[in-house]
This record gives structure tokens, sequence and C-alpha cells, in this order.
């Protein structure tokens, strides 16, 4: 952790890291994702990105971190409410369109079920649009994000 200084302000500068790599060539060969410091390497190739194959690719975790940073984000939200959170389930679907400057992410479909006792459902949904606005991984993107939610009792 650092703390730097932002247009005279002090503030936290926390820095991340991920690693990948590949071998070989594109239409043959694989390579892993290093996810954080210690965490698991997961295959990724050419198959697994446009095809079937069991394995992961970037999209795909592009979405868990939108998801996992929009439920830890709304977790928060009901927190500061005063009503935390019991679940926050959240799945994000990234669509990989190829166009003609090559293969692009135009849209993400965000959603969540969310268990939030004590909590009216349209003040779940305010929470859990601002935490769609204000998830740092969500404010990364150059895409139309859509958030759908479904609040349970």
């Amino acid at each position: 952790m650092l703390l730097v200084t932002l247009k005279g302000v002090w503030v936290v500068h926390l820095r991340k890291t991920s690693r990948a790599s590949w071998h070989g060539p594109v239409s043959s060969g694989s390579g892993t994702l290093d996810l954080g410091r210690r965490g698991p390497s997961l295959p990724f190739s050419l198959h697994s990105r446009v095809g079937e194959e069991p394995a992961t690719n970037p999209e795909e975790l592009l979405g868990s971190a939108l998801a996992g940073c929009f439920a830890m984000s709304l977790a928060n939200l009901a927190e500061e409410n005063g009503t935390p959170a019991e679940s926050v389930d959240a799945s994000a679907v990234v669509h990989l369109v190829q166009t003609d400057e090559g293969f692009r992410i135009p849209t993400v479909e965000l959603s969540c079920v969310a268990r939030v006792p004590g909590a009216a459902e349209a003040t779940v949904r305010e929470m859990a649009e601002r935490a769609e606005r204000t998830c740092p991984v969500r404010l990364l993107y150059n895409a139309d994000v859509t958030l759908s939610v479904e609040v349970k009792q």
C-alpha cells in the first residue's frame, strides 16, 4: 500500500498484479493466467475463448472481476445503510464481437440477486444502481453495461 498525492490530496494507492504467459501460435498454442500474488494459474487458449474448451479466457475474467467488484460494492452500501446484505450473487455476461476494426466488447450484462433483510426493494435497487456506477472495475469499461436486479426477502 502506498500513500500518494493526487491533486494535493493524500490518497491510498493499492497495486494489484496478475500475469499471463502464452506459448506457441494462437491457433494451436495455449497460456496461463496467474491471478494475484499466490492465486491459481488458469489455462486459456483460442479454443476456450471462441469455442467450448473447458478453460477460461480474458473475457470471463473481466466478467468475474466486474461481478465481484459490484457484489462487494453493493454489500458495502447495504452495510453503510444499516441493512447488511445476507448475500449478493452477481454475474456478468461479456459480449465479444468481431468488427471491421477487430474484436471489441461493446456490451456487458450485469445482473444480481440480492438478499438484504430490512431494506425496501426500492432502496436495494437504488444501492445496486449506485454500486454499478461507482465500482472501480466498472469504471474501466468503455462498453454499455446494463444492470438487472432481483431482490429476495
